[in-house]
């Protein structure tokens, strides 16, 4: 895949996924990580992602640090130090002073550490103390050292405020930066010379500490939690919990941007800044690659047998409301959903025949129009701009949102989108899309050699689909981003909670956007894609291809599920549970997110289409002879339904 993007951009390179992770670290030359999880598991990895090795330590660890060479220093509740080997062996657990905060150099040959009285020690391998530092008012909550062990920078206080201070390898003070704030992160150079240090507030203090002075400062936001600099760039990077990720260059200015999905546990940059590694809180680990040019995934997901589903919990569908319509094999029947101005969910739709009509969301017709001889190929609605507008094989009809007719031309059309501003994009048989600023005022014909196939609401604008191709339009109908792919692309459409766009193509690569069309996550499946869902609030994908399985990827748990429903599946939209997904044979299915059937349901018509309802536990199902609400509700033995 590539990308038209700026100079400065970064694409997801890779990811694994570590269940129950509780710290990370990563060496000075991001060639390995080691991670240690909630069951007391320490694992190491390469820079690509793949396990070297793994152990149980037997230990509550508090503290990880790793170095170059692959040895990682804990420390435990208990407040022993503990040296693991290369190979994960325990070379010895010593206290000779109660450390609460250890840091190895690179080189692996100086150790550094935070103890509770508050001190801060410097010793060897063996743990002989080299020297003491004790002039400290209150336990430092970072601790850096350098490659070599050349320095080690800490926060620290005096009468004069609080700042950051730094020993040198023989444990000489260097002039201290003192009135800067409480300093809750520090990262150095690999050779000591330059500190980063992120106060409490947000703001980042560049600074040179052998010759004890300023290079740089800035103010980025009181929520960061975090700095990391890049030793041949001069670049560094600050992030956030929530997942904000911002790289700065050497003069600290920002280059770039962008906001992570998942909170944040740690991030850092590579030396030449052409590299970001982060971890989040529910175990995700990855790296961004800075101009790739294609994305990959390393993510391996382990397939699992679903549990049974506990005879306590039950699950069944039922009927909110019905309409019947007319239907027939050659005329489909056409709906679109829509939230109006005072929180009503409405439905436009033609019911295959002669009739077009509007419902609320209790199924009860509010305007009826008669449409005569013609077939309607789409339908479209902007709330804000208080229009709809029917494609019909004719031309193009324009409504007001109480029924009104307010304008009608000829042209032959497939597809048709509304702006906020009642600006159109139609598409035409040609595959050409045209800009309207309004119904009697044709604007342009959207720059696109490549012919359009389809195209979907984002948010505010329009994502336009080709063959191998993704177009972002705006308002204007300007084209804002463009995503050139090497397959043919199989399946694109927005989620069903509107926050992402999901992708899939015929060799089995499936993506999920931001509405920015950044990616977010990828994974390499087998064979063509033809659905794909997001439960957000479960991090679970849900992805359906040329066999009848469904495939249930839990991103939280790292588990894929196999589901298989009667019949092939054809229609999927996201549930409070899971998702509901409709087959060729007309069944449909509610499956949970941990790859279990909760319910079955056969309908008595041929299924066309299934859209996500405002109403809780609910969706829109268009048959061929029935529009219906259905809600799929699963409760538990204590008679309360899922909310």
């Amino acid at each position: 895949m590539s990308e038209k993007s700026d100079l400065t951009s970064y694409q997801k390179a890779w990811q694994i996924q570590v269940p129950g992770l509780r710290l990370v670290e990563f060496t000075s030359d991001h060639s390995s990580f080691v991670v240690y999880d909630k069951d007391s598991e320490l694992r190491l990895f390469n820079h690509s992602g793949k396990e070297l090795w793994h152990r149980k330590t037997g230990y509550d660890l508090v503290s990880i640090a790793l170095s170059d060479t692959l040895e990682v220093l804990g420390i435990d509740s208990d407040k022993h130090s503990v040296l693991f080997g290369q190979e994960g062996a325990t070379l010895w657990r010593k206290r000779p002073f109660p450390a609460v905060m250890g840091r190895i150099s690179a080189s692996g040959e100086i150790f550094s550490f935070v103890t509770t009285d508050p001190a801060i020690i410097g010793t060897d391998r063996s743990l002989r103390v080299k020297w003491a530092y004790r002039n400290l008012m209150k336990r430092p909550s970072d601790l850096a050292i350098s490659s070599g062990g050349e320095c080690v920078a800490f926060p620290c206080a005096d009468d004069r405020g609080e700042g950051l201070g730094a020993v040198n390898q023989s444990g000489r003070p260097l002039d201290a930066f003192m009135g800067l704030d409480r300093i809750v992160s520090i990262s150095l150079s690999s050779d000591g010379n330059v500190a980063l240090a992120l106060s409490v507030r947000g703001h980042i203090f560049c600074m040179n500490l052998q010759r004890g002075s300023g290079i740089w400062k800035g103010a980025f936001g009181s929520d960061l939690a975090g700095v990391s600099y890049a030793s041949k760039s001069g670049e560094s990077l600050a992030y956030s919990a929530g997942g904000q990720l911002v790289k700065l260059d050497h003069n600290g200015l920002p280059v770039w941007e962008h906001y992570m999905p998942d909170r944040l546990l740690k991030a850092c940059i590579t030396d030449d800044g052409s590299a970001i590694f982060y971890a989040t809180e529910r175990g995700e680990i990855g790296m961004l690659g800075q101009n790739l040019g294609q994305t990959s995934n390393c993510l391996v997901f382990k397939e699992t047998i679903a549990k049974a589903v506990p005879a306590t919990v039950k699950s069944s569908f039922m009927k909110v409301w019905n309409i019947d319509l007319v239907g027939s094999a050659e005329q489909q029947s056409r709906v679109y959903t829509w939230k109006g101005q005072d929180g009503v969910e409405y439905c436009l739709v033609w019911d295959g025949g002669e009739k077009l009509f509007c419902i609320n969301d209790l199924g009860e017709e509010v305007w009826n129009y008669r449409l005569s001889g013609t077939r309607v190929n789409d339908l479209a609605v902007s709330s804000e701009a208080d229009m709809a507008i029917v494609v019909t094989s004719s031309g193009v009809i324009g409504f007001d949102l109480s029924g009104c007719e307010i304008f009608k031309f000829f042209g032959q059309f497939k597809r048709a989108h509304l702006f906020a501003d009642a600006a159109m994009v139609l598409l035409d048989s040609l595959g050409k899309c045209k800009y309207y600023l309004s119904s009697d005022h044709f604007s342009h014909q959207i720059d696109i050699d490549a012919r359009i196939t389809s195209f979907s609401v984002v948010c505010d604008k329009l994502l336009l689909r080709s063959e191998k191709a993704l177009f972002l339009l705006n308002s204007e109908g300007n084209v804002e981003k463009q995503i050139e792919f090497e397959n043919t692309i199989s399946c694109c459409n927005l989620s069903s909670n509107g926050e992402f766009v999901l992708f899939g193509d015929n060799a089995g690569q499936v993506i999920i956007y931001n509405l920015e069309l950044e990616v977010i996550f990828s994974y390499q499946l087998g064979g063509l894609i033809s659905l794909v869902e997001y439960n957000r609030e479960f991090e679970t994908l849900f992805v359906a291809g040329e066999d009848e399985d469904v495939i249930v990827l839990n991103r939280r748990r790292g588990e894929m599920f196999k589901v298989s429903l009667t019949g092939r599946p054809a229609l999927m939209t996201a549930h409070e549970a899971g998702v509901l997904v409709g087959t060729d044979l007309d069944q449909l299915g509610l499956i949970s997110t941990e790859g279990q059937i909760l319910a079955r349901y056969t309908s008595p018509h041929k299924l066309k289409k299934m859209l996500p309802c405002h109403r809780k536990m609910s969706m829109i199902v268009l048959a061929d002879e029935a529009l219906t609400c259905i809600a799929a509700v699963t409760s538990s033995g204590t008679g309360k339904g899922t909310e």
